[in-house]
Parts: C-alpha cells; structure tokens; sequence
C-alpha cells in the first residue's frame, strides 16, 4: 500500500473515534480498480464530515520527505487548484476545509493541519518547487495535529474542538 493511501487510512481510523458523520469521497482511482476507463469528476476533497452541524471536507497529503513538502510533481501541482477553491467555497458558505499534510517519517510521522487560504497563500508567496516543513508550521492558519500513537491515529476531536 502507498503512503498516501496509509494516511488515509489513518484518517479514516482517526474519524471513527469523532462522534460526527463522515464518508469517503470516491476518486477516478479508486473507480478504475473496477472498470477499464473511469472518469469522474474532480473531487473536492478526500473525506466529507459533518462536526456539530458544521460540513467539512478533509484532502490529505503525504510525503516521505524529510525536510520540506512538495508543492509541485513535475508541472502538476501537489495540491490542485481546484481543492483550494472548492475549500474555499465550502468556508465561504459555514463549512469548514482542512488540508491535512503528513511528513511520512519512519517512526517520527508528523501531520499539519491547513486551512485553504494558508494553502493558497503558500503556493503565492513560493519561491522553490517546495516550503520547508518549519515554515509550514509558522505559517498564520496552520495548526499542528496531535499524534495517537499504536496504531498511528490523528486526535481529530482536539483539532475540531480548538478550530471550529
């Protein structure tokens, strides 16, 4: 299994200890493990939850490196356009979005909660293919996600509790 498909997988553990309602937001991927030719539209995000009356939509991200996060794999971007604006949208109708971005580290796993304006202003003020992971964690809307550890799950009852 890859590692943004583990995190997700954290994720989704970490959601079933949140008294709340939540789903996973099938891809074109996961589509195309059962038919030749999937298409689907552009998801939003990759979990939709609702928290105390409020909808939230959850996009993870991972990677394995060590010293930054990439906003960039070749000419596509590490985190499409259209997440930041459906996140957008979603908050500038009473939801909430949060980015979830995980330093996949061999028994030092470190996840960054972001809300999509920090996203969008990450990408704008870039100057290199990637922002190192202590930037990351200065930047205004960024909130460092508690770690459950054994298996590794997310405390996102403290997160939601302290955000929204």
């Amino acid at each position: 299994m890859d590692s943004g498909k583990n995190f997700e997988g954290e994720v989704r553990a970490s959601l079933k200890k949140v008294r709340c309602f939540w789903f996973r937001i099938q891809d074109t991927n996961d589509v195309s493990r059962f038919v030749n030719k999937a298409v689907a539209e552009k998801q939003p995000a990759d979990f939709m939850a609702v928290y105390k009356g409020t909808p939230i939509l959850i996009e993870c991200k991972t990677t394995k490196r060590s010293k930054s996060f990439p906003l960039w794999y070749g000419k596509s971007r590490s985190i499409p356009q259209h997440q930041i604006d459906y996140g957008l949208e979603i908050e500038k109708n009473g939801g909430r979005s949060f980015f979830l971005l995980r330093k996949d580290e061999p028994r030092n796993k470190r996840v960054w909660c972001m809300s999509p304006q920090a996203v969008r202003d990450m990408y704008k003020k870039a100057k290199r293919k990637s922002v190192k992971w202590d930037e990351i964690a200065k930047m205004k809307g960024v909130t460092e996600v508690e770690r459950i550890a054994n298996p590794v799950r997310w405390n996102l009852y403290k997160l939601w509790r302290k955000l929204l």
